[in-house]
């Protein structure tokens, strides 16, 4: 696994439920160590920031209306937050790769049926079925934060927690090892490693052209561990991200 440093990637939004983490996370990466440019647009905030750096690769991170994943599917509030980046920044969504950034956290991510609906239409990040604008769903299980323990913890995937609020508490005690200012570029290509190992140990291949069918089994996996343990196995998608735009590139 090699990561490209010097890749041009175009425009890139990410759609994120979290109102900070996700935003400092998603900088760490594209902009403390790629030197990507950053556009931000949070929920309790009706200014936008903007860090300027490599002009050919452009990062926007916007919140969904409210945290809940089902927010996904409020057009209208989207629709005119993607007018805003296309006015105020020539950011023309209509062409750029989106990832949708959501926790399978079972408090506040309820609905399973609509997550396995949202899995079967959000499959690419360009483009989607019936000319549907482009968009990958990328869970992580059962928080954002278990991306950062695979940054440092070896077969991190063995570690299992129910909770997002469980992971924050096992990465708090575990401060010394891991903390998201430590993230550089060995740590991203060791989080896509573990991301690979895992999905090896359990049969599944990423399809990065139809995400769907990888996101379906890992899915369902999941589920099934939650049912029989009451925890998830800690698993990120965001790497697939930084995969499908060929940051990472997998020899």
């Amino acid at each position: 696994m090699e990561l490209i440093r010097n890749k041009r990637i175009g425009k890139v939004l990410f759609i994120v439920e979290g109102g900070k983490h996700e935003f400092n996370l998603i900088k760490k990466i594209f902009v403390d160590i790629l030197d990507f440019t950053q556009i931000e647009k949070r929920r309790d905030d009706v200014r936008y920031y903007q860090r300027n750096a490599d002009k050919h690769s452009v990062i926007a991170v916007i919140n969904t209306q409210t945290s809940n994943i089902a927010s996904i599917t409020e057009q209208e509030y989207l629709d005119m937050i993607f007018e805003q980046l296309i006015e105020k920044y020539d950011f023309d969504v209509n062409h750029a790769a989106i990832y949708y950034l959501f926790d399978r956290d079972p408090k506040s991510n309820t609905n399973t049926e609509f997550i396995v609906n949202l899995i079967h239409m959000l499959k690419n990040a360009w483009e989607n079925d019936d000319y549907m604008r482009g968009g990958m769903l990328l869970l992580s299980y059962p928080s954002i934060e278990a991306y950062e323990v695979s940054n440092f913890l070896h077969k991190s995937y063995d570690l299992c927690k129910k909770l997002g609020t469980d992971v924050k508490k096992y990465i708090n005690d575990n401060a010394n090892l891991i903390a998201m200012n430590k993230i550089n570029e060995d740590s991203i290509v060791h989080a896509a490693l573990e991301l690979k190992g895992c999905l090896e140990e359990i049969g599944i291949k990423i399809n990065l052209d139809n995400f769907s069918e990888t996101n379906a089994t890992i899915f369902h996996f999941e589920e099934e561990h939650l049912k029989e343990n009451d925890t998830f196995r800690l698993l990120s998608m965001l790497s697939c991200a930084l995969l499908d735009l060929g940051i990472l590139r997998d020899g």
